[in-house]
């Protein structure tokens, strides 16, 4: 199971800079509101189990195990782009793109072999080439790809601590859709740069929530926006940020040992590709195999 900081937390969004040019000394813009999560994620296998009892996905039949695949969050841009692309397509068709990107772009901690998870990124690659040759339309599958492609370039960001072997990726901030480029979450710049605000006010909140008052939530707001004022560097760093990861997501190229596949039909998809896999170095293909027939498997083919 891969668990994410997907925390959403109840500080309100704040603009770099007010968007009536008329005023004042460019004076900050708080806009009610929940902020968006973050993304840090740290993977935590729920493989454990099975292993204890001497089995593994790998030695089941495929669709012995039902796996119920949520797809991850990341930035606004994307997890909008594919809801409204998914929207309109059978529910399969979802579930397949929610599987490919769990289980071959962010796999969990059961596959520990980083030339594993780099095949299956890959092989996920190609399964997205298929969703888009096949059940989108026009426009569809370039915006579908470009989507994909952006995950797969945060994928390729996993590192893994040597001490605690924790995984983690680049943290992609959040911002709401439609949100100017300038756009500051004021909720990550509080808990960096002034955790003990951000305590105070989380307490604040929960105090509301409860029935109590939410005195001094205000108060919170204008000393930090007056902090933000007189450390200017803090709202520049964040933007360098920002930009630095846009460079990542959109600039990262994957060579697909499996581009080409013929993806005209399944049947002809998995013989092409199960053909590709032979050439990998794996002593054992197992893995990859049995990950593109579930792929078929969701989408309802006939193995």
């Amino acid at each position: 199971m891969k668990i994410e900081s997907n925390v959403y937390s109840s500080l309100p969004r704040l603009y770099t800079q007010n968007q009536d040019t008329n005023q004042a000394n460019n004076e900050l813009k708080l806009e009610t509101g929940f902020s968006l999560p973050g993304h840090d994620s740290v993977e935590i296998s729920d493989a454990a189990k099975r292993l204890a009892e001497g089995i593994t996905d790998r030695q089941l039949p495929v669709g012995a195990i039902k796996h119920n695949s949520i797809r991850p969050l990341f930035t606004a841009e994307i997890d909008s782009s594919l809801k409204q692309l998914l929207s309109e397509k059978s529910p399969e068709v979802e579930e397949a793109v929610n599987f490919l990107i769990s289980f071959n772009f962010v796999p969990d901690g059961s596959v520990s072999d980083e030339s594993e998870r780099a095949t299956l990124l890959e092989s996920g690659l190609s399964q997205a080439k298929y969703i888009a040759d096949n059940y989108m339309i026009g426009d569809e599958a370039t915006e579908f790809l470009t989507a994909m492609n952006k995950i797969a370039a945060y994928a390729k960001t996993r590192t893994v601590d040597p001490e605690t072997g924790q995984a983690s990726y680049i943290k992609i901030p959040r911002k709401p859709e439609g949100a100017p480029d300038d756009y500051i979450d004021i909720d990550y710049l509080m808990k960096k740069y002034d955790p003990e605000s951000a305590i105070k006010i989380t307490e604040s909140i929960k105090d509301a929530l409860n029935g109590g008052s939410d005195a001094g939530f205000m108060d919170i707001l204008k000393d930090f926006n007056q902090k933000l004022a007189q450390n200017p560097q803090w709202s520049k760093d964040y933007l360098d940020e920002t930009n630095m990861v846009d460079k990542v997501l959109n600039s990262t190229n994957i060579n697909n040992r499996f581009n080409g596949a013929d993806t005209s039909n399944m049947a002809v998809f998995l013989a092409d590709m199960n053909s590709k896999f032979q050439n990998t170095a794996f002593e054992s293909k197992d893995f990859l195999t049995r990950n593109m027939e579930y792929f078929a498997l969701i989408l309802g083919k006939q193995l």
